[in-house]
């Protein structure tokens, strides 16, 4: 599947590290753990005159560490090439901060890339096929993505 000779590149103007999955074929991403946590709490102050609580939920999306689907870890606004050939299936999700285990938001799944395309991930979270011969960060409409 390797090819040195790719012509295929992404760029991360979303301001935040992305992992992309990566595969010739439509990609099945069983290898996904979602993470639910949830947090409750509450104080009443001494005089009992005072009752405030507080609660909060999040979902998290952890890839197995054993997975065999190939991914890139992209540094928010960087740019990099891929390691394939022909047409190409990703799915771009952004990482967490503090866990780079896991990944906090979906932005696509199974987007089809035509072969010897490249695209940037924009800071709306959408995808944008790069125009040709004009650098990483414009567009094929002619905007500029740069950060």
């Amino acid at each position: 599947m390797g090819n040195a000779d790719s012509n295929t590149h992404v760029a991360n103007a979303t301001g935040k590290p992305l992992r992309i999955y990566y595969h010739v074929e439509m990609m099945t991403l069983n290898e996904l753990v979602v993470e639910a946590g949830a947090e409750i709490g509450g104080s009443i102050s001494e005089t009992g005159a005072s009752v405030s609580s507080k609660v909060s939920s999040n979902v998290k999306s952890v890839f197995k560490p054993d997975s065999r689907v190939r991914y890139i870890r992209l540094p928010a606004n960087d740019c990099c090439k891929f390691s394939g050939e022909g047409k190409l299936f990703v799915s771009v999700f952004v990482e967490d901060n503090h866990n780079e285990k896991a990944c906090v938001h979906t932005i696509s799944e199974n987007f089809h890339i035509p072969s010897d395309r490249s695209f940037i991930v924009t800071a709306n979270h959408n995808i944008k096929f790069q125009k040709y011969d004009a650098g990483p960060w414009i567009d094929d409409e002619g905007n500029d993505h740069r950060p």
